[in-house]
């Protein structure tokens, strides 16, 4: 219950802003929820010294707010150069170097996985086309399509659920919750189509869903691997019912991408 009251809050005040406020809003909401779940990725893996990384996520947001994607690999660059001399300096009396290339390794990764992939959730806000309101339609069609996978994936699983998915990783998702899941995501996306986003075509709209939805479990159950390499059962307990923002983003992470590239080959 508590899951479902989260998002009855949440949704409506992410949805107004996405229609009815300038963009810019909308970024700060989403690139603020990105730097708090890139912080608490830094807490899970038990990482200090995290301002070089939160500088590249900064960094990396603006770039993809700006449309000046080209300049994310060159913080990335920035990002390995800079990491690499803290190391060197910090750890340059020590007799053992071992922690340096795990230590280096995690926050860098860090920014790539939460920064980078959640990027694309801005670059989705910014985006220029003739068809009327298409990034408010596309990021409305995200929410819900991801909200309609996870409720029905959790719901379907509680009450039907018997055979496990990959029980090691995640014990309580079950075969029976990823199909109840996938029609969720169907049903969410079709609805968009007959609501307020007319342009996506039920063509595109069911294999679209459906690529969501596995793409949306596949991304759930890794970031479940790494809370369980951390020995942890949330991210954090920010949100009521679902954890830390890094639960709650999960499955948008490898979502945000997958979107805007189909926007980028289908919409534009």
């Amino acid at each position: 219950m508590a899951r479902v009251l989260s998002a009855i809050v949440f949704l409506p005040i992410l949805f107004s802003v996405l229609w009815f406020a300038s963009p810019f809003w909308f970024v700060a909401i989403a690139s603020a929820g990105i730097l708090l779940g890139l912080y608490e990725y830094y807490a899970l893996a038990k990482q200090g010294g995290q301002a070089q990384g939160m500088a590249a996520a900064v960094a990396i947001l603006a770039a993809f707010y700006f449309g000046r994607h080209e300049l994310i690999v060159a913080v990335i660059a920035a990002l390995v150069i800079i990491e690499l001399l803290v190391q060197l300096f910090s750890n340059a009396d020590r007799e053992d170097f071992g922690h340096v290339l795990p230590a280096a390794g995690l926050k860098t990764f860090g920014v790539l996985y939460v920064a980078v992939l959640g990027g694309y959730i801005v670059a989705l806000a910014v985006v220029e086309s003739p068809i009327p309101k298409l990034p408010a339609k596309l990021l409305t069609l995200f929410f819900i399509v991801v909200f309609a996978g996870d409720t029905g994936a959790y719901y379907t699983g509680r009450n039907f659920g018997r055979r496990k998915l990959a029980p090691r990783v995640s014990p309580g998702k079950t075969i029976e919750g990823l199909f109840g899941g996938l029609a969720g995501n169907v049903v969410a996306a079709l609805t968009a189509h007959f609501t307020f986003f007319p342009e996506l075509k039920i063509a595109y709209a069911i294999p679209l869903a459906i690529v969501m939805g596995l793409l949306g479990v596949v991304g759930d159950l890794c970031e479940s691997m790494l809370k369980r390499g951390a020995k942890a059962k949330d991210a954090g307990n920010l949100i009521p019912g679902h954890g830390g923002l890094l639960d709650r983003l999960d499955s948008m992470l490898f979502n945000a991408p997958l979107l805007y590239y189909f926007y980028a080959f289908f919409l534009k």
